[in-house]
């Protein structure tokens, strides 16, 4: 950490490059993984521009395909792509720098916090728990939404301050409508915008009047979703699979789940082995966590405003829209991209209000090397297939997809006594699971052949 930190915007940038560099130097030998086949390295739709143009009426989420199809045609291969995400995010931390300072403009205590905001942009950098949607080439969709969204935030919030009606009727709902066209859980938007307000002690009846162009996008994009045949199809299955009180049970789960993860980014896991909840019975003290925190967050309102931010942010990100369309995989690590960032300002403004400067910096570099070094280490479980189903499995022992992807990475390498081990596991775990019994068929075919 430097003895004086930086004030300016190029200084800041320098830091947060270095910061990037460091804990992301190593991301740039991984390989294409898992879902990037499907959705990259055999998908012509993304291969060339009259491939993307001509699923732009039958596929999803075509600003995200458009960032595929522009690494591809580049020819750079998978280090393009590693790169994009890698700029992706080092521009993501430089508007968390920029909103945590909005938001500490707003505090009383602002003098005593100057040093916060760029704390706040470099814990969100080296995060280890962001490497999912960093080093994952397929965790742009989470990575790229959230440029466009936190971008729409700071136009929103730099025009109220500013009077630009630029800024707060053209800039803000374009960058949501940008956000929405990478992915579709961008429409959290609105509600945001009206939580910063809130947050920074406005009142959220005024704030509708500047807010009414996103409002707008909204309904627009609720409309186009409900009339798309791919979006329609894709909420249709969505809502198949499970009731009400089975997708609140799920997501006070994966909120509990995620909220640890963040906290304590030892044990990530691409593939959470966290088993689908129909009733609140075996829940309870996920329940009793969620509770705790949100009687926190309603105590926290008029002392410490932004404990009650992070928090509802979080719960604003993580809960609602899963609620209606609920998940097969109910939490990645991925999800905490977008919700992070709130939860390290409210850290640093606690830890800066509670000790001096110096004692501040000092736990700040500890806390920047202890997730810099985890960072390093999980994008090493990245460098191959094999290396990061091995390294899944471990942590989703009882998993059966986790051991059918292992024995798949497997049989590519032709290691093949240890692909039929863990097809076999899977089908012991779970004796529905077609693709293990295909990929066992397709190895005894195989060696069969030979």
């Amino acid at each position: 950490m430097p003895a004086r930190l930086p004030e300016t915007n190029f200084s800041v940038m320098l830091w947060l490059m270095l910061a990037v560099s460091i804990c992301y130097a190593n991301a740039l030998t991984g390989t294409f993984q898992f879902d990037d086949y499907s959705v990259i390295v055999n998908n012509p739709g993304v291969h060339s521009w009259a491939g993307w143009a001509k699923d732009l009426s039958t596929g999803i989420r075509p600003l995200l395909k458009f960032s595929y199809t522009l690494n591809w045609t580049m020819g750079t291969g998978v280090i393009g792509f590693h790169l994009t995400n890698l700029l992706i995010h080092l521009t993501n931390a430089y508007l968390v720098y920029r909103l945590a300072q909005a938001f500490v403009q707003q505090q009383w205590q602002r003098d005593q916090l100057r040093q916060v905001p760029i704390l706040v942009a470099l814990l969100f950098a080296a995060h280890p728990i962001y490497t999912e949607a960093v080093t994952y080439i397929c965790g742009r969709s989470t990575s790229l939404m959230a440029l466009f969204y936190l971008a729409g935030m700071l136009a929103y919030i730099s025009g109220r301050t500013q009077q630009s009606n630029v800024k707060m009727y053209g800039l803000t709902p374009l960058f949501f409508v940008i956000a929405l066209g990478v992915k579709e859980t961008a429409v959290t938007f609105p509600l945001a915008l009206l939580l910063w307000e809130y947050a920074c002690g406005g009142k959220w009846k005024r704030a509708l009047t500047p807010q009414w162009p996103s409002w707008l996008v909204l309904i627009m994009g609720a409309l186009i979703f409900l009339f798309s045949d791919s979006y329609l199809a894709h909420m249709e299955r969505s809502a198949q699979l499970n009731s009400l009180q089975g997708n609140i049970a799920n997501q006070a789960a994966a909120f509990s789940y995620l909220m640890r993860q963040w906290a304590l980014p030892i044990w990530l896991n691409i593939d959470p082995d966290l088993p689908l909840q129909n009733n609140f019975s075996a829940i309870l003290l996920p329940m009793v966590f969620f509770l705790a925190l949100f009687a926190l967050m309603v105590a926290c309102w008029r002392v410490r405003p932004w404990i009650s931010f992070a928090l509802a942010w979080a719960m604003l990100q993580l809960i609602p829209l899963h609620l209606i369309l609920p998940r097969i995989d109910i939490a990645n690590d991925r999800q905490m991209y977008l919700v992070g960032w709130p939860l390290s300002l409210a850290l640093c403004i606690e830890l800066r209000l509670w000790m001096n400067g110096t004692r501040t910096q000092a736990m700040a570099a500890l806390m920047l090397l202890g997730l810099a070094t985890l960072t390093v280490l999980r994008n090493q479980d990245y460098s191959s297939e094999i290396r990061l189903w091995e390294d899944t499995v471990i942590k989703s022992p009882d998993k059966a997809r986790v051991h059918n992807n292992l024995g798949y990475a497997y049989m590519l390498a032709r290691r093949n006594d240890e692909a039929r081990r863990e097809f076999t596991t899977a089908l012991q775990l779970d004796p529905r699971l077609y693709k293990a019994r295909y990929n066992l068929l397709r190895l005894d075919d195989e060696v069969s052949l030979r």
